[in-house]
This record gives C-alpha cells, structure tokens and sequence, in this order.
C-alpha cells in the first residue's frame, strides 16, 4: 500500500512540475503569436458586439474599419520591426490607433464609443497588469 502512495505521489509530482515548467518556459522565452489582420477584425467584432450590443449592419462597418487598419498596422509594424526603430513604430501605431478610433466614433455614436474606450482601457489594464505577474 506504501508503494502504491509513493508511486501515484511521484507520478502527480512529476506532471505537476512539467506543467509548470512548460508554463514558465512560454512566459520567459516564448515568442507572441501575431494574429492576422482577418483574425484581429473577428475578434475585436466579436468582443464588441458582445459588449456593445451591435446590430447586424453596423459589425459590418465596424469590421471593416478595425480589419482597414489592423492590416495597415500590421503592414507598417513588420517595415519599422525590420529596421529597429522601435520609437517610430511606437509613434506610428499611435496614429493608425487615432486614425481608426475616429472613424469608429462615427459609425458607434457617443455613447457606444465612451464604453467602448473605457472597456478597451480595462482590457489593457488587465493585459499589463497579467504581463507583469
């Protein structure tokens, strides 16, 4: 019976700690996955249109904008990486992020972009936030 106990407790032992392991191996040394600009548009609608309620018509406008300027994120995000300059890009991102957010301003109305920003600005909190831990 006391080598049964021993054996099973080796054996949680064991997948325990190659769990963690492999957990801490994908914080450390993992590379981030980019998503592909039809990936970002689908989610970010997805979300929205949980969150905002959206009709059918207007998750069509607003996947078209999100999917416009995630490609030229993207786009612009792969010229800027390959030269190093981390400042332009960061520069860069900040206006495609204007450019995108007032052409969504129109096509949510006032009161469905404030929740929409403040929703965004949580998930950021949330995603730092979970980055330094």
């Amino acid at each position: 019976m006391k080598t049964l106990i021993r054996v099973l407790s080796v054996i949680v032992l064991s997948t325990i700690m190659g769990s963690l392991s492999a957990l801490q191996g994908q914080r450390q040394g993992g590379q981030r996955v980019q998503r592909s600009p039809e990936e970002v548009a689908k989610a970010q609608v997805e979300w929205m249109k949980t969150e905002l309620k959206l009709d059918e018509p207007t998750q069509k406008k607003v996947y078209d904008v999100i999917f416009k300027y995630a490609k030229q994120s993207s786009d612009e995000r792969q010229k800027l990486m390959a030269a190093g300059d981390r400042d332009a890009m960061r520069a860069k991102m900040t206006e495609i992020t204007a450019a995108r957010d007032k052409e969504l301003k129109v096509i949510l109305g006032d009161k469905n972009y404030k929740v929409f920003k403040t929703k965004e600005s949580e998930r950021r909190q949330a995603m730092m936030q979970q980055r330094q831990n």
